[in-house]
């Protein structure tokens, strides 16, 4: 039985938790405002809030209810569009988008609502800036976006966050006033059962993407994995069921590796990097998974119940990580970079922005002048799996990084390489890539 509170009810379910929250949401429970559009996380249309205790209080989320198993909202709030408003009332950005004509067909309009009012109950600044980019992963074919953008400006003017940023949009009429007693209401809910499927995920932004995800087979089910970024004893740990999100507002990860935030945003929209998480991007042993390249180029560890293994050699073959039946990955961590180190982070797809990679790279480089101390550089796209650019990196060890060394290091990745030619770009123009982005890395870093 999974339990949790939707909108301002408490509901108890026995479907199976695999079932995607859309489907269960608009056959299940006859709450329509949540739209079917791609079932890939690509348009916004079935966009909801999820809410969570920790110890900070209520955190809410803006994510994809396609790619959303019933079993990952055991416990928490889940708000759709019915939930945003008072019976008979609208709230401050469902009148602007009348008001602006931000709402012609209609169709966005409800996730584009419920991507807003995630962002209004998170942790963000409230920022226009940031407003407008927390409506990243919602498509809208009608308005052309000049009169959503009216709408949200007409909105963000003269609002206040408060002490109690959810106490303070309930007070200004964002969200209703259940909405100061959900933290008692999920006390009072049971444990349930939300973990019944025979595949364990954490994010299941990638399985949830297959049609036939959750229908027979493997049937996908949401585990509760470990969270929380911590520096101890030198090093960085993090939880496998961190965000991506998660880490792009992390305090250390900002304080690190400051660079990092544009590349985080190009890699998926903000529904996405507030399901994805650290420890499925890993294991998913996907050729491009972005984060995978990012933390082998840190030197990360990856840690289970009972071992640790270098992330290096995590990767046995093409979507076959290091992992014993049951075993799942808790946590991984790195060493912190020594001062001085640069870090950098390249993606190239065929739109700028949230696309899976044609070829990615990363770099940490530690120089003295023009002279290489230490390198570690790694590359996706371009191999059955994240690959550590182990010869280019001792290649570059104590080199300086002449024109000359720079292109024998692309020459020595390139020998290194063993891309495919598939709907992404041929294997010529992947080592065409991954050449200009050892180049990059060295010669001006990336971002």
């Amino acid at each position: 039985m999974i339990e949790f509170l939707l909108n301002d009810r408490i509901v108890k379910t026995g479907c199976a938790g695999g079932t995607r929250v859309l489907d269960w949401l608009r056959n299940e429970a006859g709450l329509t405002g949540t739209r079917e559009g791609c079932r890939e996380g690509d348009c916004g249309a079935c966009t909801v809030v999820l809410g969570r205790q920790s110890e900070s209080g209520m955190q809410y989320r803006a994510v994809c209810s396609c790619l959303l198993p019933l079993s990952a909202v055991n416990r928490r709030h889940l708000v759709t569009i019915e939930g945003v408003s008072s019976p008979g009332a609208l709230s401050p950005f469902q009148k602007a988008f009348i008001e602006q004509c931000a709402s012609q067909c209609g169709f966005c309009t409800p996730g584009m609502i419920m991507s807003l009012t995630g962002f209004l109950l998170g942790n963000r600044e409230l920022t226009l800036e940031n407003a407008m980019e927390s409506l990243d992963g919602n498509i809208c074919r009608c308005t052309g976006y000049a009169s959503v953008r009216r709408a949200v400006t007409s909105v963000m003017d003269g609002l206040c966050a408060g002490t109690d940023r959810i106490a303070a949009m309930v007070e200004q009429g964002h969200v209703p006033e259940y909405f100061n007693g959900v933290p008692s209401i999920l006390e009072t809910l049971g444990e349930g059962n939300g973990s019944r499927g025979t595949l364990s995920v954490a994010g299941g932004t990638d399985v949830f993407v297959h049609p036939d995800a959750g229908a027979g087979g493997e049937e996908p089910s949401f585990i509760q994995a470990p969270s929380g970024i911590t520096v101890h004893g030198g090093n960085v740990s993090v939880g496998a069921g961190t965000t991506l999100e998660e880490i792009r507002e992390s305090p250390v990860f900002r304080e690190l590796f400051p660079e990092l935030d544009g590349f985080l945003a190009r890699v998926a929209s903000t529904q996405i990097r507030s399901l994805a998480t650290i420890g499925g991007n890993i294991v998913n042993a996907s050729p491009i998974a972005d984060m995978a390249i990012l933390f082998l180029a840190l030197g990360t560890a990856v840690h289970t119940g009972t071992r640790s293994v270098p992330l290096k050699e995590f990767y046995l073959g093409y979507r076959k990580p290091d992992l014993a039946a049951g075993e799942i990955i808790e946590s991984i961590s790195f060493p912190l970079p020594p001062e001085g180190a640069r870090l950098s982070a390249l993606k190239v797809c065929k739109r700028e922005y949230l696309d899976i990679a044609s070829v990615n790279s990363a770099a940490l480089l530690v120089l003295k002048g023009s002279s290489v101390l230490s390198a570690s550089l790694s590359a996706g796209g371009v191999y059955p799996y994240p690959l550590f650019l182990k010869e280019t990196s001792s290649f570059l060890q104590g080199r300086e990084l002449t024109g000359e060394v720079i292109l024998e290091a692309a020459d020595t990745a390139a020998g290194e390489a063993a891309p495919i030619s598939d709907i992404r770009g041929s294997a010529e123009y992947k080592t065409l890539l991954l050449r200009s982005q050892i180049m990059a890395h060295l010669g001006h870093g990336g971002s």
